[in-house]
């Protein structure tokens, strides 16, 4: 388990420390990339919206569920990316259709 990024302004390494044993060492490393999960938190969304086995909610090309008026956009829907920067263009494309869906329910 990583307990601390170790370096002064500049990455040189990280402390690990073993969950079984409670040892800690100091790995050298010029960079850390941190990734928070395998899968989406979307458990809130269960029964709700149509989800795949991994719980990705579906949608069509449009970023819509299947839910009128419910668009859903980026590491929620995205199996493939799963990254902050993929996810941007995808939430402004569903936005972008979540405006227009409501302009035609004027």
């Amino acid at each position: 388990m990583i307990e601390e990024v170790v370096g002064n302004g500049v990455v040189t390494g990280i402390k690990v420390r073993n969950v079984k044993t409670d040892e800690t060492k100091i790995m050298e490393t010029d960079g850390v990339f941190i990734f928070i999960g395998h899968y989406p938190n979307s458990m809130f969304l269960e029964g709700q919206l149509i989800m795949d086995e991994h719980g990705y909610v579906i949608t069509d090309e449009l970023m819509r569920t299947n839910v009128p008026g419910v668009f859903a956009a980026g590491e929620i829907q995205d199996p493939i990316y799963r990254q902050v920067a993929t996810s941007v263009g995808q939430g402004a494309a569903a936005a972008i259709q979540l405006e227009r869906w409501l302009s035609e329910q004027e």
